[in-house]
């Protein structure tokens, strides 16, 4: 099964929403990207449901400097499966923090991603980190 165009789009967008409300340290915007009972998992801990991913990426994100910024890379969604509504998507994050500016961190991140009436959220996200200069 192919996954629409539509869909992917909307699997993208939301990924790049997710990086962005972390530059922005928007934690309403942030967390709006996610399932109620989502799991925020890798170097960082193991985080299970909103309310401790809440408290969890304040420090993280207080990690990266006073400023970061999180950009969002080679995201590709996998081909569907045989559910419409689950999907996975990769990306590459890089962290860029501080003045001057730095490399803070390169991460794989995996998305395992539910579509639910209002559209796609992410229901696990793993971090993968590749790369670490500053942590």
């Amino acid at each position: 099964m192919t996954r629409s165009a539509a869909d992917r789009l909307d699997i993208l967008e939301l990924l790049a929403l997710a990086d962005n409300a972390a530059t922005r340290r928007d934690l309403s915007a942030y967390m709006a990207c996610f399932t109620d009972d989502a799991v925020l998992d890798g170097g960082m801990g193991e985080h299970r449901g909103k309310a401790a991913m809440e408290r969890a990426v304040g420090p993280i994100w207080q990690a990266e400097g006073s400023t970061s910024v999180h950009l969002t890379t080679n995201a590709v969604v996998e081909p569907g499966s045989s559910a419409d509504d689950r999907a996975v998507a990769h990306s590459v994050l890089v962290i860029l923090a501080d003045d001057p500016v730095t490399v803070h961190s390169v991460s794989n991140i995996t998305h395992h991603l539910v579509k639910e009436p209002t559209g796609w959220r992410v229901a696990r996200r793993t971090v993968q980190p590749l790369l670490a200069t500053s942590l």
